[in-house]
């Protein structure tokens, strides 16, 4: 089974919660990436260790499940470990958990890619590296999910919900745009989604809702590089009685290449007993009228 280390601790302080009184979306990515980090040392072949036989991981897709809220003040602990591994991928899983309650309020699952700086494209896993590999996965391959899914479900009418440059600052060491500011990205185009649905957040709170993030799948395309514009699209995919789910995606403004794109699953959320809530008729029925 898979060997679990201890990866990153944090604290959720209040400039990391948004208007609803929890961890935003946003800020998950940003712990896990720092987690996912620590993974690779934790497994023995840091980027040092890693770059010497020619490459280091990217993230290719990623997998949210949030579970339950995080308030402010709260301490966490993220662990993971390797769960898989392919010619030219690795699979981890990390969760997050309350370090007080031992609650479970989060898991990432990412599959990255084995990826060789000089010619910018994936490369197979040198076999220096495959000891390491299998030091973490001891017998089955430990997984929570289905299959990381490939490609996101198709939209009939996109809107355009946000645009932005990538700065320097939001570059890492490998010289691209790093994986926490997708999820900004996205979380930023996501809070305009729905207003330009005709569904505004002063309407859900008339009728005594607003929506939070269950699920989070996201698709890295294509590098963004310092001096990127991109905007943000967003549509819808279907409705439920209490969760609508969108796909989005990452357009390159002078390019119209897509650099990454995602699939958002949001419930319906009652402030008052913090729990999933049905879909009022006033507003599910604007949001049926668009779907199609």
């Amino acid at each position: 089974m898979t060997v679990w280390h201890e990866l990153h601790t944090g604290v959720v302080h209040p400039w990391l919660c948004d208007q609803f009184g929890h961890l935003n979306v946003r800020n998950y990515a940003n712990f896990f990436n720092e987690a996912q980090f620590f993974a690779y040392a934790r497994a023995g072949f840091p980027q040092s260790i890693a770059l010497e036989y020619g490459g280091h991981g990217v993230a290719a897709v990623g997998r949210t499940t949030f579970i339950r809220e995080l308030p402010v003040g709260s301490l966490i602990r993220i662990d993971g470990g390797m769960v898989a591994s392919s010619t030219k991928t690795f699979t981890f899983l990390l969760r997050m958990r309350n370090e007080e309650t031992g609650d479970l309020h989060a898991t990432f699952e990412c599959l990255e890619v084995f990826f060789n700086p000089k010619t910018r494209k994936s490369a197979v896993i040198p076999q220096e590296l495959h000891p390491f590999i299998e030091q973490q996965i001891q017998g089955k391959p430990e997984v929570i999910q289905p299959e990381l899914p490939r490609s996101i479900q198709p939209v009939n009418n996109w809107l355009e919900t946000h645009t932005g440059v990538c700065f320097p600052w939001h570059c890492d060491q490998f010289g691209h745009m790093n994986v926490r500011w997708y999820a900004h990205c996205f979380d930023d185009g996501m809070f305009h989604l729905w207003p330009k649905l005709g569904v505004g957040w002063a309407a859900m709170k008339k009728e005594g809702v607003h929506t939070v993030t269950a699920s989070t799948i996201t698709f890295f395309q294509r590098e963004l590089k310092a001096g990127d514009l991109f905007c943000i699209e967003g549509g819808l995919v279907r409705i439920g009685n209490k969760s609508v789910t969108f796909s989005q995606r990452m357009v390159n403004v002078e390019t119209q290449n897509i650099h990454a794109s995602q699939t958002v699953t949001e419930v319906f959320f009652d402030p008052k007993t913090r729990k999933a809530a049905q879909i009022p008729g006033s507003l599910k029925g604007i949001i049926e009228s668009k779907i199609s």
